[in-house]
């Protein structure tokens, strides 16, 4: 009978029997059940907060690689602007101090200007550019004098150095001659470089209708005028 009443209670709460059929079970307690449950809730709330916290992370990473490539563009756009104030004000410096040379060098750019126009006035710019620069390689060389007027008008016992100077000049083209002094400006200022067109010991050239026998290099051609070394 003892043995009949165990099993009913078996049968009714397994858990609370110590033994069924000889076979010892665990003890579940109340104090147990707490601490696992504890447990459970921690790992569960732990890998929220870690799943939270990964979320965060790259959010804020977004955040600061968008933020940074915007401060970057920032500081590029502020390094142009300030670039640029920078050239701005280069340039107008250049322009003062062209102007200001212009305006103190006047019988010079005018002294060149003629030389272009009756020496070259009919001739391609090229052909201009090529009289300015010998015009300014003599300038240059020691053998002749030290300024664009004095080049210009140069003249011996017997001949002048550029023809036109010993003639009767005509009234001038305006259209021509504006080109012609326009690019004595330019020269004089080191816009063009006239080197580019005859090299620093082109001296002389003559018409390609004439022959004066001269025992020179010839350095190259230019519309009507051949060029030689001095």
């Amino acid at each position: 009978m003892k043995k009949s009443a165990q099993c009913r209670e078996s049968l009714v709460n397994p858990l609370s029997s110590s033994t069924i059929q000889g076979i010892e079970m665990p003890s579940f307690n109340k104090k147990t059940l707490k601490i696992l449950s504890s447990i459970l809730v921690v790992i569960v709330i732990y890998c929220v907060s870690l799943s939270y916290a990964k979320e965060r992370i790259e959010d804020t990473a977004m955040e600061y690689t968008v933020g940074g490539y915007e401060k970057v563009e920032s500081v590029k756009r502020q390094n142009q602007e300030i670039l640029q104030k920078q050239e701005e004000i280069i340039q107008k410096n250049v322009k003062k101090e062209k102007q200001k040379y212009l305006s103190q060098n006047s019988a010079a750019i005018t002294c060149l200007a003629d030389n272009i126009y009756y020496e070259a006035g009919n001739e391609p710019r090229k052909g201009k550019i090529a009289v300015a620069g010998v015009t300014l390689n003599r300038v240059r060389n020691p053998k002749y004098p030290s300024n664009v007027c004095s080049v210009v008008y140069q003249r011996t016992s017997r001949v002048c150095q550029f023809s036109w100077t010993c003639m009767r000049r005509p009234a001038k083209d305006p259209v021509l001659y504006a080109e012609a002094k326009d690019i004595a400006k330019k020269v004089l200022t080191s816009e063009i470089n006239t080197r580019i067109v005859v090299n620093s010991n082109v001296l002389f050239y003559h018409a390609d209708y004439v022959s004066p026998g001269w025992k020179l290099q010839r350095v190259t051609k230019i519309g009507r005028h051949i060029f030689y070394a001095g």
